[in-house]
């Protein structure tokens, strides 16, 4: 009665060792793969905080430009102002053609900065969404090999 039953017994055993020992090794190949992911994303994380640190630095040196050259703008604004009022000669229309020189540069670097700082994010958008799409695709694997 029972030698009936040893070899298919040892065969359902032998297929659920052959069938444990692959899904060992698809769990071993899903953790390779997820490690690779991770160190990917990692490495997308220090290009964009890259990336936005550029955008932070350009941003604040146009800032800094711009607010130095919108000073020396307003010093030739009023030496004009003060040429104007003290003597009615031509040399305050050049002071005033200096500063209205002076104050449109500040307005384009004061854009410049503006347009830098907008492109600037702290948080890591890339990197967030594909970190979710790496979490996606590891609990799809993990089903998978699960059956």
């Amino acid at each position: 009665m029972n030698t009936n039953n040893g070899p298919g017994l040892m065969e359902t055993l032998r297929s659920k060792r052959e069938e444990a020992t692959k899904i060992r090794g698809e769990m071993g190949d899903i953790a390779g793969e997820l490690q690779r992911l991770a160190q990917l994303e990692v490495e997308l994380a220090k290009a964009e905080a890259d990336e936005a640190r550029g955008h932070a630095t350009r941003g604040a040196g146009f800032g800094f430009l711009s607010f130095e050259t919108a000073m020396i703008g307003f010093i030739f604004l009023f030496l004009a102002t003060m040429f104007a009022l003290d003597t009615a000669m031509p040399i305050w229309t050049a002071a005033l053609i200096t500063a209205g020189i002076a104050l449109l540069l500040a307005a384009i670097l004061g854009l410049l900065a503006k347009s830098e700082m907008e492109q600037f994010s702290p948080v890591p958008k890339r990197f967030m969404r594909t970190v979710q799409e790496d979490l996606k695709w590891a609990r799809t694997q993990m089903k998978l090999s699960g059956r």
